[in-house]
């Protein structure tokens, strides 16, 4: 485990992001090498002066990308992988060879090609202009205002939630803001639930946190309620919207059943993380639990999806309670998104463009997964089971074959296509068949095709 005090901070850029950069580039020559661990976030942050929230946004950035992975009660390992390095150092692995990936089916992806740039740019340069002095001052720690309250706005009239702009805290990833949520909540009193098989990225910090973390099995309609009781959790985590897994939206009956087993205990709450609630192609809308029950869930969502890769916004909606205890115990909550990229997003959401910009990408991914629905059923029929087609970005194929997990994206790297394994959204894992992830937001339609025909080609013959 390494020391990253090497960093020389510039001004003019986020010092989140030139920690992110900084460990990316060391990972990606091999600097710091695949299953090494990272420093911790408190002695990262305290070998650079930074904050611990600056040091966590960095890793988490890193964590959504593929770079690490979080591991319980361990810390922040290197997954990625780095081929031979370049220079003097490459006659040492000479016999070391990377493959060049032609189709990198990563889920989170969007393509960049469907973005207005000409409106984005436009409201930035004019946003630089008339704000050029006040950039110099720091913003607030929750959040631009300006911003807060076009979410605020966005989402009640979207999701039903009901929130003051007060209540919104900002953050850049969902990761992040559930690491938030650990601090407000109490060990010794709350033991938490979360989705069997779900988003590992929650139950890590939750896990990291020193939290006892229950997985709660799910039924064709969201989690157990039984189960959940039996559990003795008194927090519980779910992705009603879009289940991360199974990408099945949890019904109306269950969702008002969470919400009676919230308000039958004195210190629970529901985390609703409203996953992807944009991108639904045959369903309509259920509004959110928290339109039900505002003062017993805590609210989180993003827009990354719908904006840049590098625009990472999330938020989180409190309620009073819990944003009391923020206020006591985040006090020097340092505010990871730049004021010119949320005085941006907030002028990008007034103005309409956002509304118009998301109905453009729902056509563009509708017609993406009638593509990719069609590459399967012609090159894989009756070999593989998709689940998750009608929401999203991505789906889940479960493969019939002997091979396990490992095998499958072994195969699918030969032939130049990277899929994504699985096995670590589980936490007790009882499938039959090996299930590999495959995004495909920013791939092209012709893209798709050959990539599911050269997986089909690795597979089965």
């Amino acid at each position: 485990m390494r020391e990253l005090s090497a960093i020389r901070f510039t001004e003019g850029e986020p010092l989140f992001i030139q920690i992110y950069h900084y460990i990316k580039d060391e990972i990606l020559r091999n600097q710091i090498t695949h299953e090494e661990f990272l420093p911790s976030i408190r002695s990262c942050a305290q070998s650079l002066a930074v904050s611990k929230n600056t040091v966590e946004v960095a890793y988490q950035l890193l964590v959504s990308e593929g770079y690490i992975s979080s591991i319980s009660k361990k810390g922040y390992q290197v997954t990625y992988k780095a081929g031979p390095p370049s220079g003097q150092y490459a006659a040492e692995r000479e016999d070391s060879r990377i493959l060049p990936i032609r189709y990198d089916f990563r889920y989170g992806n969007i393509e960049l090609g469907v973005f207005p740039f000409h409106p984005w740019n436009k409201l930035r340069n004019k946003l630089i202009s008339y704000h050029q002095r006040t950039y110099m001052v720091e913003g607030l720690a929750q959040g631009e205002y300006v911003l807060r309250k076009e979410l605020s706005k966005l989402l009640h009239e979207t999701r039903g939630v009901l929130a003051t702009p007060e209540q919104i805290i900002i953050g850049a990833t969902p990761q992040q803001l559930v690491s938030i949520v650990v601090q407000l909540l109490d060990r010794e009193k709350h033991v938490i639930g979360v989705e069997n098989p779900g988003y590992d990225g929650a139950r890590n910090t939750f896990l990291n946190g020193g939290y006892h973390v229950h997985g709660i099995s799910l039924e064709a309609d969201g989690v157990s309620i039984e189960e959940l009781r039996k559990s003795g959790a008194s927090i519980m985590y779910v992705s009603p919207s879009q289940q991360f897994i199974n990408k099945m939206t949890m019904s109306l009956e269950k969702r008002n059943e969470l919400n009676l087993w919230a308000q039958s205990l004195p210190h629970s709450y529901l985390v609703e993380d409203d996953y992807e609630w944009e991108f639904k192609y045959q369903e309509s809308y259920i509004p959110s639990i928290q339109s039900l029950s505002p003062q017993k869930v805590v609210y989180m969502g993003r827009l990354s999806k719908a904006l840049l890769p590098l625009v990472n916004v999330s938020y989180v909606v409190l309620p009073y309670e819990l944003l009391s205890r923020f206020h006591q115990r985040v006090p020097e909550y340092d505010q990871p998104v730049s004021r010119l990229d949320q005085l941006t997003l907030a002028a990008y959401l007034s103005d309409g463009y956002w509304h118009r910009h998301l109905q453009h990408m729902r056509k563009n991914y509708v017609e993406k997964r009638e593509v990719f629905l069609q590459a399967v059923a012609r090159y894989m029929d009756g070999r593989v089971e998709i689940e998750g087609k009608d929401t999203g970005l991505h789906v889940f194929l479960t493969v019939k074959s002997q091979c396990t997990e490992a095998e499958l994206m072994e195969r699918a790297y030969q032939k130049g296509v990277k899929v994504y394994g699985t096995a670590r959204y589980w936490l007790h894992d009882t499938r039959e068949h090996p299930t590999v992830l495959l995004g495909y937001g920013a791939l092209t339609p012709d893209d798709i095709q050959e990539g599911i025909r050269l997986l089909a080609s690795a597979w089965f013959e």
